[in-house]
């Protein structure tokens, strides 16, 4: 018996009883013993695929029967301390079943006790094993909620010498992380922009994204970190190409280049799923790790697939791998019906395109009361002032919705991230993939209405990331509100309107490696990594160019391959210039610009010379249609336009004004670039382009809304590179260079846009609240007056912008 599997375990009768188990409300008492037996002798099984089952099948009893000492009991065994705790407290335990033992355990649980946290023993292990391998690079592979974030700051505490970087792969995860250490540690200056390092700080602590580390490193050729920890390290495998998809060679890149200049650099990866510790070996280091992996289980997870169109709906078991079919119900009529009957009281909604996130949020609004709730009205009232009286996103607030994607503006975000997580009646988070990076949303359900990311389905990775989003340790084992039904989570995948026509479930299944039985590799696309998956030797070549010249050359031994001739040629490496080829184009750049005697200082004229030099030489079979459109006056136009109103210093309010009147002068029935909101071709086959004539009011106004976030975002990550090139060959004045990249010139002010806040709360603290606030020359840090939030709040100041210095600063 010891050597049962599930797959002989199949070719029993179990089936039936465990299906049953499974989708019966009532069992007869005759079949709850045999399944509490079965529970038993699971558990005690070698085959751990087997005794997780035993531990499934526990959870379902649990609830089916509130009966929850066989699961105090197993929970202690099996080092689940947060389970057993939960139930002794919470449960009522003690009462029903107290005595001398529950005392002792109740004592022995306090060694797993951290602060006010009860942890796994895994959770503990994970921590002893970072602690004793303190002075070693470091691979920790842990699930959602197994403290990581707790890991990091401990890790920071711990460092109090050296200098540290932490790198996440979102802006919306470095808001998140510098929060923590500013809160937690009591820091007075976490470096989040390149250009806040002076060179003054007597130790550097820092939270980057791959591109902000790249500059830093490049602008300070001294500096070096003893310490790097990257968060999400599972990056480091993702797809390569010299154009779209740069990021992993780019975060490889910045690793090798801090190893370059730190031989004994330490090098801690954090990532939620890893098959092999090999695989995040890079070239061109000798970094060595110790691996530790979380193996326990804790939660296991409901899979219901709902068919809107043929109305029905059914149970995927993983550790059967089959589709139990349930009754019908008259709740599949759409999408929206589908999760407002199995809503929870915290609930994810995926989807693929920022668009259809929002068409999905106005057809759930169209079903729901506006809710009575004096901090939904007030924040209602502060995005329809910030952003505009009809943005939809304060409707759908109203009603408990909130929509998540990357074209929402950086202030809003964080405004409705916490509204999410502090008001009880926010019940519907509807997201794009801008939430698989690890913000930490508080989440009960997910529905899947979509299940692709980008052009394809999501990676078996990228879906066990995504469901990992939902019931966190912290809401299982919340004292007010948690449950041991959380322990289970409900993962509802929906064919309906958003998802593709022949999507079929059991083929989805399988390709996500769902059942408990599959196995998986990593599969590895950079070429910078030792041990890859790329077949392509050009790529390979490409990878080391783009390595070589970015890092200022001499990281390669024996490099063989081409390096740029020309100060500019080196720049646009530097830069990540790829919308052209440099070495054709060097030299005619570096003779154009040695014809330049006069700094430029218009911003008409700074144009006219980008294009003459840069973008009149991108190429026609660029994959970036938005970086093509630079070629052409009118866009260039345009940008010039978006510039000019940042230096004016518009609000967004203003902003979204001003798009909806740019539209107007436009002739009736043009097309407006609008990328992914399109729904017209122009010359392409791809609709990035809308009729901006056929749409009314409400329509541009939540379209200039999004595309005033995306064009400025445009503008800071590719414009600004070329601004950055002139401003380091010197053509460019310098007023006018921080102009463009910041809208000022003012020392001070850049000084707190570096700090993280916005164009709108840099320019309400600089006229209103001076005395709450100093600014540290010497340092470039902000020192911001303790009462500087109940300042604010006494003039009712807008809550967004409250939250904005709140989310960049200690103040809470």
């Amino acid at each position: 018996m010891t050597q049962l599997t599930l797959r002989k375990l199949k070719n029993t009768e179990f089936p039936k009883l465990y299906k049953s188990l499974l989708t019966s409300s009532e069992l007869t008492e005759q079949e709850l013993k045999t399944v509490l037996a079965l529970i038993i002798s699971f558990l005690g099984f070698e085959d751990q695929l087997i005794n997780d089952l035993g531990y499934r099948m526990l959870l379902i009893y649990s609830g089916k029967t509130n009966d929850y000492k066989p699961l105090y009991e197993i929970s202690l065994n099996r080092g689940l301390i947060p389970i057993a705790q939960f139930i002794y407290d919470s449960l009522d335990y003690d009462n029903k079943f107290g005595n001398l033992q529950t005392e002792i355990n109740e004592i022995s649980n306090l060694k797993y006790k951290l602060g006010n946290t009860f942890r796994t023993v895994e959770q503990k292990n994970l921590i002893d094993f970072v602690n004793n391998n303190e002075g070693e690079s470091k691979i920790l592979i842990a699930p959602t909620s197994y403290g990581k974030t707790e890991l990091i700051i401990d890790m920071v505490k711990k460092n109090p010498n050296g200098n540290i970087c932490i790198l996440t792969p979102t802006k919306s995860l470095l808001a998140q992380t510098k929060k923590r250490i500013l809160k937690e540690i009591g820091l007075n200056k976490v470096i989040t922009q390149p250009e806040m390092y002076t060179g003054n700080e007597s130790r550097v602590v820092a939270v980057l994204t791959q591109e902000r580390l790249l500059r830093l490193l490049q602008q300070n050729e001294a500096l070096f970190f003893d310490l790097l920890i990257v968060d999400e390290a599972h990056n480091l495998l993702e797809k390569f190409d010299n154009s779209s998809n740069k990021r992993s060679v780019l975060l490889a890149s910045v690793i090798i280049l801090s190893f370059a200049r730190n031989k004994n650099l330490i090098c801690n990866y954090l990532t939620p799923f890893l098959k092999s510790p090999d695989s995040l070996e890079i070239k061109y280091t000798n970094l060595k790790f110790e691996p530790y992996s979380v193996e326990e289980h804790v939660k296991s997870e409901w899979f219901y697939f709902h068919d809107t169109i043929e109305n029905k709906s059914s149970l995927y078991d993983q550790y059967l791998n089959e589709f139990i079919e349930l009754t019908k119900t008259t709740e599949l009529i759409d999408d929206s019906r589908v999760v407002l009957s199995k809503a929870s009281s915290k609930n994810i909604i995926y989807l693929n395109k920022p668009k259809n996130t929002e068409e999905f949020a106005k057809e759930l609004s169209n079903k729901l009361e506006i809710i009575e709730n004096k901090i939904l009205s007030k924040a209602v009232k502060d995005i329809r002032e910030y952003v505009h009286p009809c943005y939809n996103l304060a409707n759908f607030l109203e009603k408990g919705i909130i929509y998540h994607h990357g074209s929402v503006p950086e202030s809003i975000r964080f405004f409705i991230e916490n509204l999410f997580t502090t008001v009880n009646e926010m019940k519907y988070l509807i997201t794009t993939s801008t939430l698989l990076e690890g913000v930490n949303i508080p989440a009960i359900k997910m529905f899947i209405l979509d299940p692709h990311k980008g052009r394809s389905y999501l990676s078996p990775s990228a879906f066990k990331n995504l469901i990992g989003r939902v019931c966190r340790f912290s809401e299982i084992f919340n004292e007010k509100n948690g449950s041991m039904d959380y322990l289970m989570p409900e993962i509802h995948l929906v064919k309906g309107k958003y998802c593709n026509a022949d999507f079929n479930a059991e083929r989805f299944s399988a390709t996500r490696k769902m059942a408990v039985s599959s196995d998986f590799e990593d599969i590895n696309l950079n070429p910078l990594m030792q041990e890859n998956d790329v077949e392509d030797d050009l790529h390979v070549g490409l990878a080391d160019e783009f390595l070589e010249n970015l890092s200022g050359k001499n990281i390669i031994p024996d490099y063989q391959g081409y390096g740029a001739r020309t100060l500019v040629g080196e720049l646009c490496y530097q830069n990540n210039v790829t919308a052209f080829n440099i070495a054709e184009n060097e030299d005619d750049i570096m003779e154009k610009i040695n014809g330049i005697h006069q700094q430029i200082g218009d911003l008409d004229i700074m144009f006219q010379w980008l294009d003459h030099l840069f973008f009149s030489k991108i190429m026609d079979d660029f994959d970036n249609d938005n970086l093509k459109r630079l070629k052409h006056e009118q866009a260039r136009n345009f940008y010039k336009m978006l510039i000019s109103w940042r230096i004016r210093g518009l609000k967004t309010s203003d902003m979204v004004l001003q798009m909806m009147n740019h539209w107007s002068t436009l002739e009736e029935g043009g097309l407006v670039f609008v990328g992914k909101w399109g729904d017209e071709k122009r010359g392409g086959h791809r609709e990035l382009w809308t009729n901006i004539g056929d749409k009314n009011e409400e329509e541009r106004i939540n379209l200039a809304i999004v595309r005033l976030k995306e064009e400025y975002d445009f503008i800071d990550n590719e414009i600004v590179k070329y601004i950055e090139i002139a401003n380091s060959l010197e053509i460019i004045e310098e007023e006018l260079y921080l102009k463009i990249k910041y809208g000022t010139s003012k020392v001070d002010k850049i000084a707190l846009l570096n700090s993280g806040l916005s164009n709108s709360i840099v320019n309400l603290l600089y006229d209103n609240y001076e005395d709450y606030y100093e600014i540290d020359i010497i340092e470039n840090n902000i020192i911001f007056n303790d009462d500087l939030i109940q300042e604010m709040s006494r003039n009712k100041e807008n809550g967004i912008l409250i939250a904005e210095l709140e989310m960049n600063s200690p103040l809470s």
